[in-house]
């Protein structure tokens, strides 16, 4: 998806209704995946002074993702409409609207964590800028810190395919699982969702990472992802 199409999605009433259509509802196991993140992010956040969320969209893991109240909060987001959110869940935290494919040298090297949730980096129109995001987490991360960035399984989704048990409204655009559409009832559409093999994004972490894990979700009927976490940039 371009910018802009990635913006006319997270509209006003997108954003108004974000939290309770994706992070709160119990379907499709959405309200587990949105604990399982916020007890990684509790624990990832530990022993860290600043923190940077890309692709931040209404703050909720900004706000509650926090373990102690000494943590400098930062987050990065290309849609006004869900920024607004988030400044009014985040008072103290700086708050910067921008594209994650751009540089953003003000951030470099500054974070202990960084992270960027919910598949963000499968809204990108190639793989190419996958690995440019990629890196420009790794560049924001400060020496010794750590990335956590949830990733699509694909090979998940075409099991979940083979079984009937796909979420209703998704397609998958290529067979392999490795880009998938999903259409909601409203009519918002994801337009092919980019899943590169995981294997291919953890290498690239291993670029410039001492560690890097992989550690799927329970299953659900859901959107299938994994835990990546990269530790202790060289």
């Amino acid at each position: 998806m371009t910018p802009d199409q990635i913006r006319s999605l997270y509209d006003d009433g997108y954003a108004a209704r974000y939290d309770a259509w994706f992070l709160l509802t119990p379907d499709h196991g959405f309200q587990e995946k949105m604990r399982i993140e916020l007890f990684t992010l509790q624990l990832l956040t530990r022993g860290v002074s600043a923190w940077l969320d890309v692709a931040c969209g209404t703050g909720f893991f900004l706000k509650h993702g926090r373990s102690h109240g000494n943590l400098t909060v930062t987050g990065l987001d290309l849609s006004p409409a869900m920024l607004a959110r988030a400044r009014e869940a985040n008072p103290d935290a700086e708050l910067i609207e921008g594209d994650f494919l751009e540089s953003h040298q003000a951030l470099e090297g500054r974070f202990g964590l960084v992270s960027s949730l919910w598949g963000a980096y499968g809204l990108q129109q190639s793989l190419d800028d996958v690995f440019q995001l990629i890196d420009n987490l790794t560049r924001w991360t400060a020496p010794g810190g750590t990335v956590f960035m949830p990733v699509f399984m694909p090979e998940r989704f075409v099991a979940l395919q083979e079984s009937g048990e796909l979420m209703a409204g998704v397609t998958l655009d290529e067979p392999d699982g490795s880009a998938w559409t999903y259409l909601e009832p409203d009519g918002k559409c994801h337009s092919r969702v980019l899943a590169p093999p995981v294997g291919l994004l953890s290498e690239r972490f291993s670029q410039a990472f001492e560690r890097v894990s992989i550690e799927p979700y329970p299953p659900a009927p859901g959107v299938p992802m994994a835990a990546l976490i990269a530790r202790n940039r060289h």
